[in-house]
């Protein structure tokens, strides 16, 4: 089976080769300086989309750091007030995003506070300015730091007179009650090329107070254009609508020295190019008037050599520029003339080794296999790694939203509190869908097989809808037929995920009508060996916008949607159908589509279930739960070991109203010993802490009780990792039981709640 198979390949390779080569023996037989033209606007089109693309791509932190900074401090999270907060919030930005020069606010009493790059004392340093009042008095500070953030010089400028009010930034921004950019011009201390970007900042209640500035160096697209390869000839530039030269791939020559050592930017007409300068005449533009509203392609002739040029604007109207690129039209024409002959050869001989290469990419085809397995484990790794690094810090966006949601808030702020969980939300669900895909492919995903009643299920995920399809006046119905059997075995987490999927996409996608969920059994088989195995049938039927038959197939694919532009209308990553279409898969089953566009759409899945004989469903959760009141008699010790400063905060938060004493630990060492020298009724667990981590305290602490004879102390592994393998090493090591980040408040007062057997109450309430 192994030769036929390679000579398949073999003789397949060198068809394509074959194919290939006469393929390029035709086109250099009949290519046309029309053609080749084309091609070259072609290439031009895509050099500047690309260029504007990585040069928008360059300058949108800093517009995104004034915007953040701004709902910080109208959220009271960031203010002038908190000096050293702010402070550190701006060299955190300066450290993230190198092309940053500084950043500072300036409040409308005329305080400042700027981080900066630059100093006078050593180069690669930083410098802390404030200028603050004081017992009535104006006190300016200059802080010098080294590279590593350590303190060089601290003193005090009583001359300095800087008022941040008289900026322009500060009046542009504040008249115009929305984020401004600048001009680009010459930075004064880096001298450096740049723009500035400014924001107002108000409080909650409207109040005007102040206006963050973020100073970027655009420099680095000089050095970006530099490296484009446009053609062996050609050359890529960027003008503002004012005709200063923003970008070129000579840096040095953008700067245009004045009297008295002042730099300004370098116009078009002064640049030291004549090609360059050729090129922009031949737009036919007065220079300080260049407004496009697309793409503009010239032609022009210097030296005897003809050239093609094109200007297209940025997509942005925060930025008017203009990107120019031109080559000569030999690079792309005469070259490919020359070389006519070399590139038939080129061919023949592709043909005449075509053999040869098919029987290598046969050898090849194990190695490559395995390569592959490698690469998709290695992916699978880092998926993994890199959702325990989101899930931490969404722990602390979440619970912060959490916490927010329930202090006094007016309309506007709940409105913004609802975006910004539902955001968070979102983006948890993103990251949750990404892992079961990456575990789905690299067929690490494991179906359970427990108890479970198949009818509660259903109606679970409906009790889950139906609020949402009232909230858009749509019919829904539920309906199980007769003689589905109820209580069931298999994996009731997989098949409500597809459930939810099918239906959230049904809601999401029908503006009016209505949506059912239909349920039956389709077919039994009775093994005498095993217990019996029945196909369920479940449909989801709309009457949304449908879709296209050409489009049906594609919209399983990862990250896919029948049409881009529903991903903005409707929301969605393009995953929930690939995950769900391969779930149905490990559940024995398929997945259907029936179709129209206008017409609603019919999602059709089975799954293949096993009928518990038993009857009982021990794993079934039950609808009707019975609340039991315990009551307090003594507060419990509880320790929380968390490494990150955020959630040790926000933990502290949540369980502020528990009648028990909590205290707190950044590192396991320092746990153990707390615990070894006053032991803890129950311990909150971090994993992944530097030094000592979660499973080693856990262990020492275990082999510590198994030495002394004492009874276990309660150890919850709070943590980002969300696999199920790592939940079974965190038991190995001894934990009691685990909670993924993000965690809930609820989620966790209910956790402390269920291991210290007391009911969660306020401390001050009558128990």
């Amino acid at each position: 089976m192994r030769i036929p198979v390679k000579a398949g390949l073999t003789f397949g390779f060198s068809g394509l080769i074959i194919i290939f080569a006469s393929l390029i023996i035709l086109s250099s037989s009949f290519t046309s300086k029309k053609i080749l033209s084309t091609h070259a606007r072609t290439i031009m089109e895509n050099i500047a989309s690309y260029t504007i693309d990585k040069a928008e791509d360059y300058l949108a932190p800093a517009r995104n750091a004034a915007q953040l900074t701004r709902g910080l401090s109208s959220s009271n999270i960031v203010n002038s007030r908190k000096i050293d907060s702010m402070v550190a919030y701006f060299y955190e930005h300066l450290f993230l995003y190198p092309q940053f020069s500084n950043i500072y606010f300036g409040s409308v009493d005329g305080e400042f506070i700027m981080t900066s790059r630059y100093n006078q004392i050593q180069q690669g340093g930083y410098l802390t300015k404030l200028v603050h009042t004081r017992d009535g008095k104006r006190i300016v500070e200059k802080i010098y730091l080294d590279s590593e953030g350590q303190t060089l010089q601290h003193q005090f400028d009583p001359t300095d007179k800087y008022d941040p009010r008289e900026r322009p930034w500060f009046k542009k921004a504040q008249s115009s009650s929305q984020l401004i950019w600048t001009a680009p011009y010459i930075f004064f201390t880096s001298r450096n090329p740049g723009i500035t970007t400014a924001e107002p900042v108000y409080a909650g209640n409207g109040q005007f107070l102040g206006v963050i500035g973020v100073d970027i160096e655009i420099a680095e697209l000089s050095t970006f254009i530099s490296k484009l390869k446009v053609s062996q000839n050609g050359r890529a530039f960027i003008l503002s609508q004012n005709g200063d030269v923003i970008a070129y791939p000579d840096v040095d020559k953008i700067r245009h020295t004045r009297g008295q050592n002042k730099a300004r930017l370098t116009k078009i007409g002064e640049l030291d190019d004549p090609i360059t300068r050729e090129a922009f005449l031949s737009l036919g533009l007065p220079p300080d008037r260049l407004y496009l509203d697309g793409p503009i392609f010239t032609s022009f002739e210097m030296n005897g050599e003809k050239y093609n040029a094109m200007f297209s604007p940025f997509k942005d109207e925060q930025w008017p520029w203009i990107i120019g690129i031109y080559m000569p039209e030999n690079d792309y024409l005469g070259a490919i003339k020359a070389n006519r002959n070399i590139n038939i050869l080129i061919a023949m001989i592709a043909v005449a080794i075509a053999l040869f290469i098919g029987l290598l990419v046969a050898r090849k085809l194990s190695q490559a296999k395995e390569t592959a397995e490698s690469a998709d484990n290695a992916k699978s790794q880092f998926l993994t790694r890199m959702s325990h690094e989101i899930r931490t810090p969404m722990n602390a966006i979440l619970g912060a939203g959490e916490l927010l949601s329930e202090t006094e808030l007016n309309g506007d702020q709940k409105r913004y509190i609802s975006i910004y969980r539902s955001a968070g939300e979102h983006l948890r669900e993103l990251v949750s869908a990404v892992l079961d895909l990456s575990k789905i492919e690299a067929n690490k995903f494991k179906l359970e097989s427990i108890p479970f009643n198949l009818h509660t299920t259903v109606s679970q995920v409906c009790d889950v809808f139906f609020s949402a399809a009232k909230d858009k006046d749509l019919e829904f119905n539920c309906t199980i037929a007769t003689g589905t059997p109820e209580h069931v075995k298999g994996d009731p987490t997989v098949l409500r995920q597809v459930l939810v999927n099918l239906v959230d996409n049904a809601i999401r996608f029908t503006p009016s009508g209505s949506i059912s969920l239909m349920v039956g059994m389709v077919d039994q088989n009775t093994d005498d060996t095993a217990s019996d195995v029945v196909t369920i049938m479940f449909s989801v039927i709309d009457t949304g916008i449908g879709i296209p038959e050409d489009k049906q197939k594609m919209i399983f694919e990862n990250f896919v949607q029948a049409d881009g532009s529903t991903t903005r209308k409707y929301g969605g990553t393009g995953l929930g159908l690939a995950i769900s279409q391969k779930l149905t898969t490990l559940m024995g089953g398929e997945m259907t589509l029936t179709s129209e566009p206008d017409s609603g759409s019919i999602f059709s899945f089975s799954a293949q279930l096993n009928i518990d004989r038993d009857s009982g469903a021990p794993h079934e959760e039950s609808r009707h739960d019975t609340h039991k009141i315990r009551t307090y008699s003594k507060p419990k010790r509880i320790l929380l070991v968390e490494d990150d400063e955020r959630n040790r905060l926000l933990f502290t938060l949540f369980l502020k109203d528990i009648p028990h004493i909590l205290e707190t630990s950044n590192n396991g060492d320092e746990a153990v010993a707390k615990h070894f020298a006053n032991p803890y009724d129950l311990i909150l667990m971090d994993i992944e802490m530097p030094g000592m981590d979660g499973r080693e305290a856990t262990r020492r602490i275990r082999d510590r009780e198994k030495k002394v004879g004492c009874a276990p102390t309660p150890i919850i592994a709070v943590t980002a990792h969300a696999l199920k393998e790592e939940q079974i090493k965190f038991k190995q090591a001894g934990c009691t039981g685990y909670l993924s980040k993000p965690v809930t408040k609820t989620t966790l007062q209910e956790t402390v709640d269920m291991h210290l057997r007391a009911s969660i109450a306020p401390k001050n309430s009558d128990i």
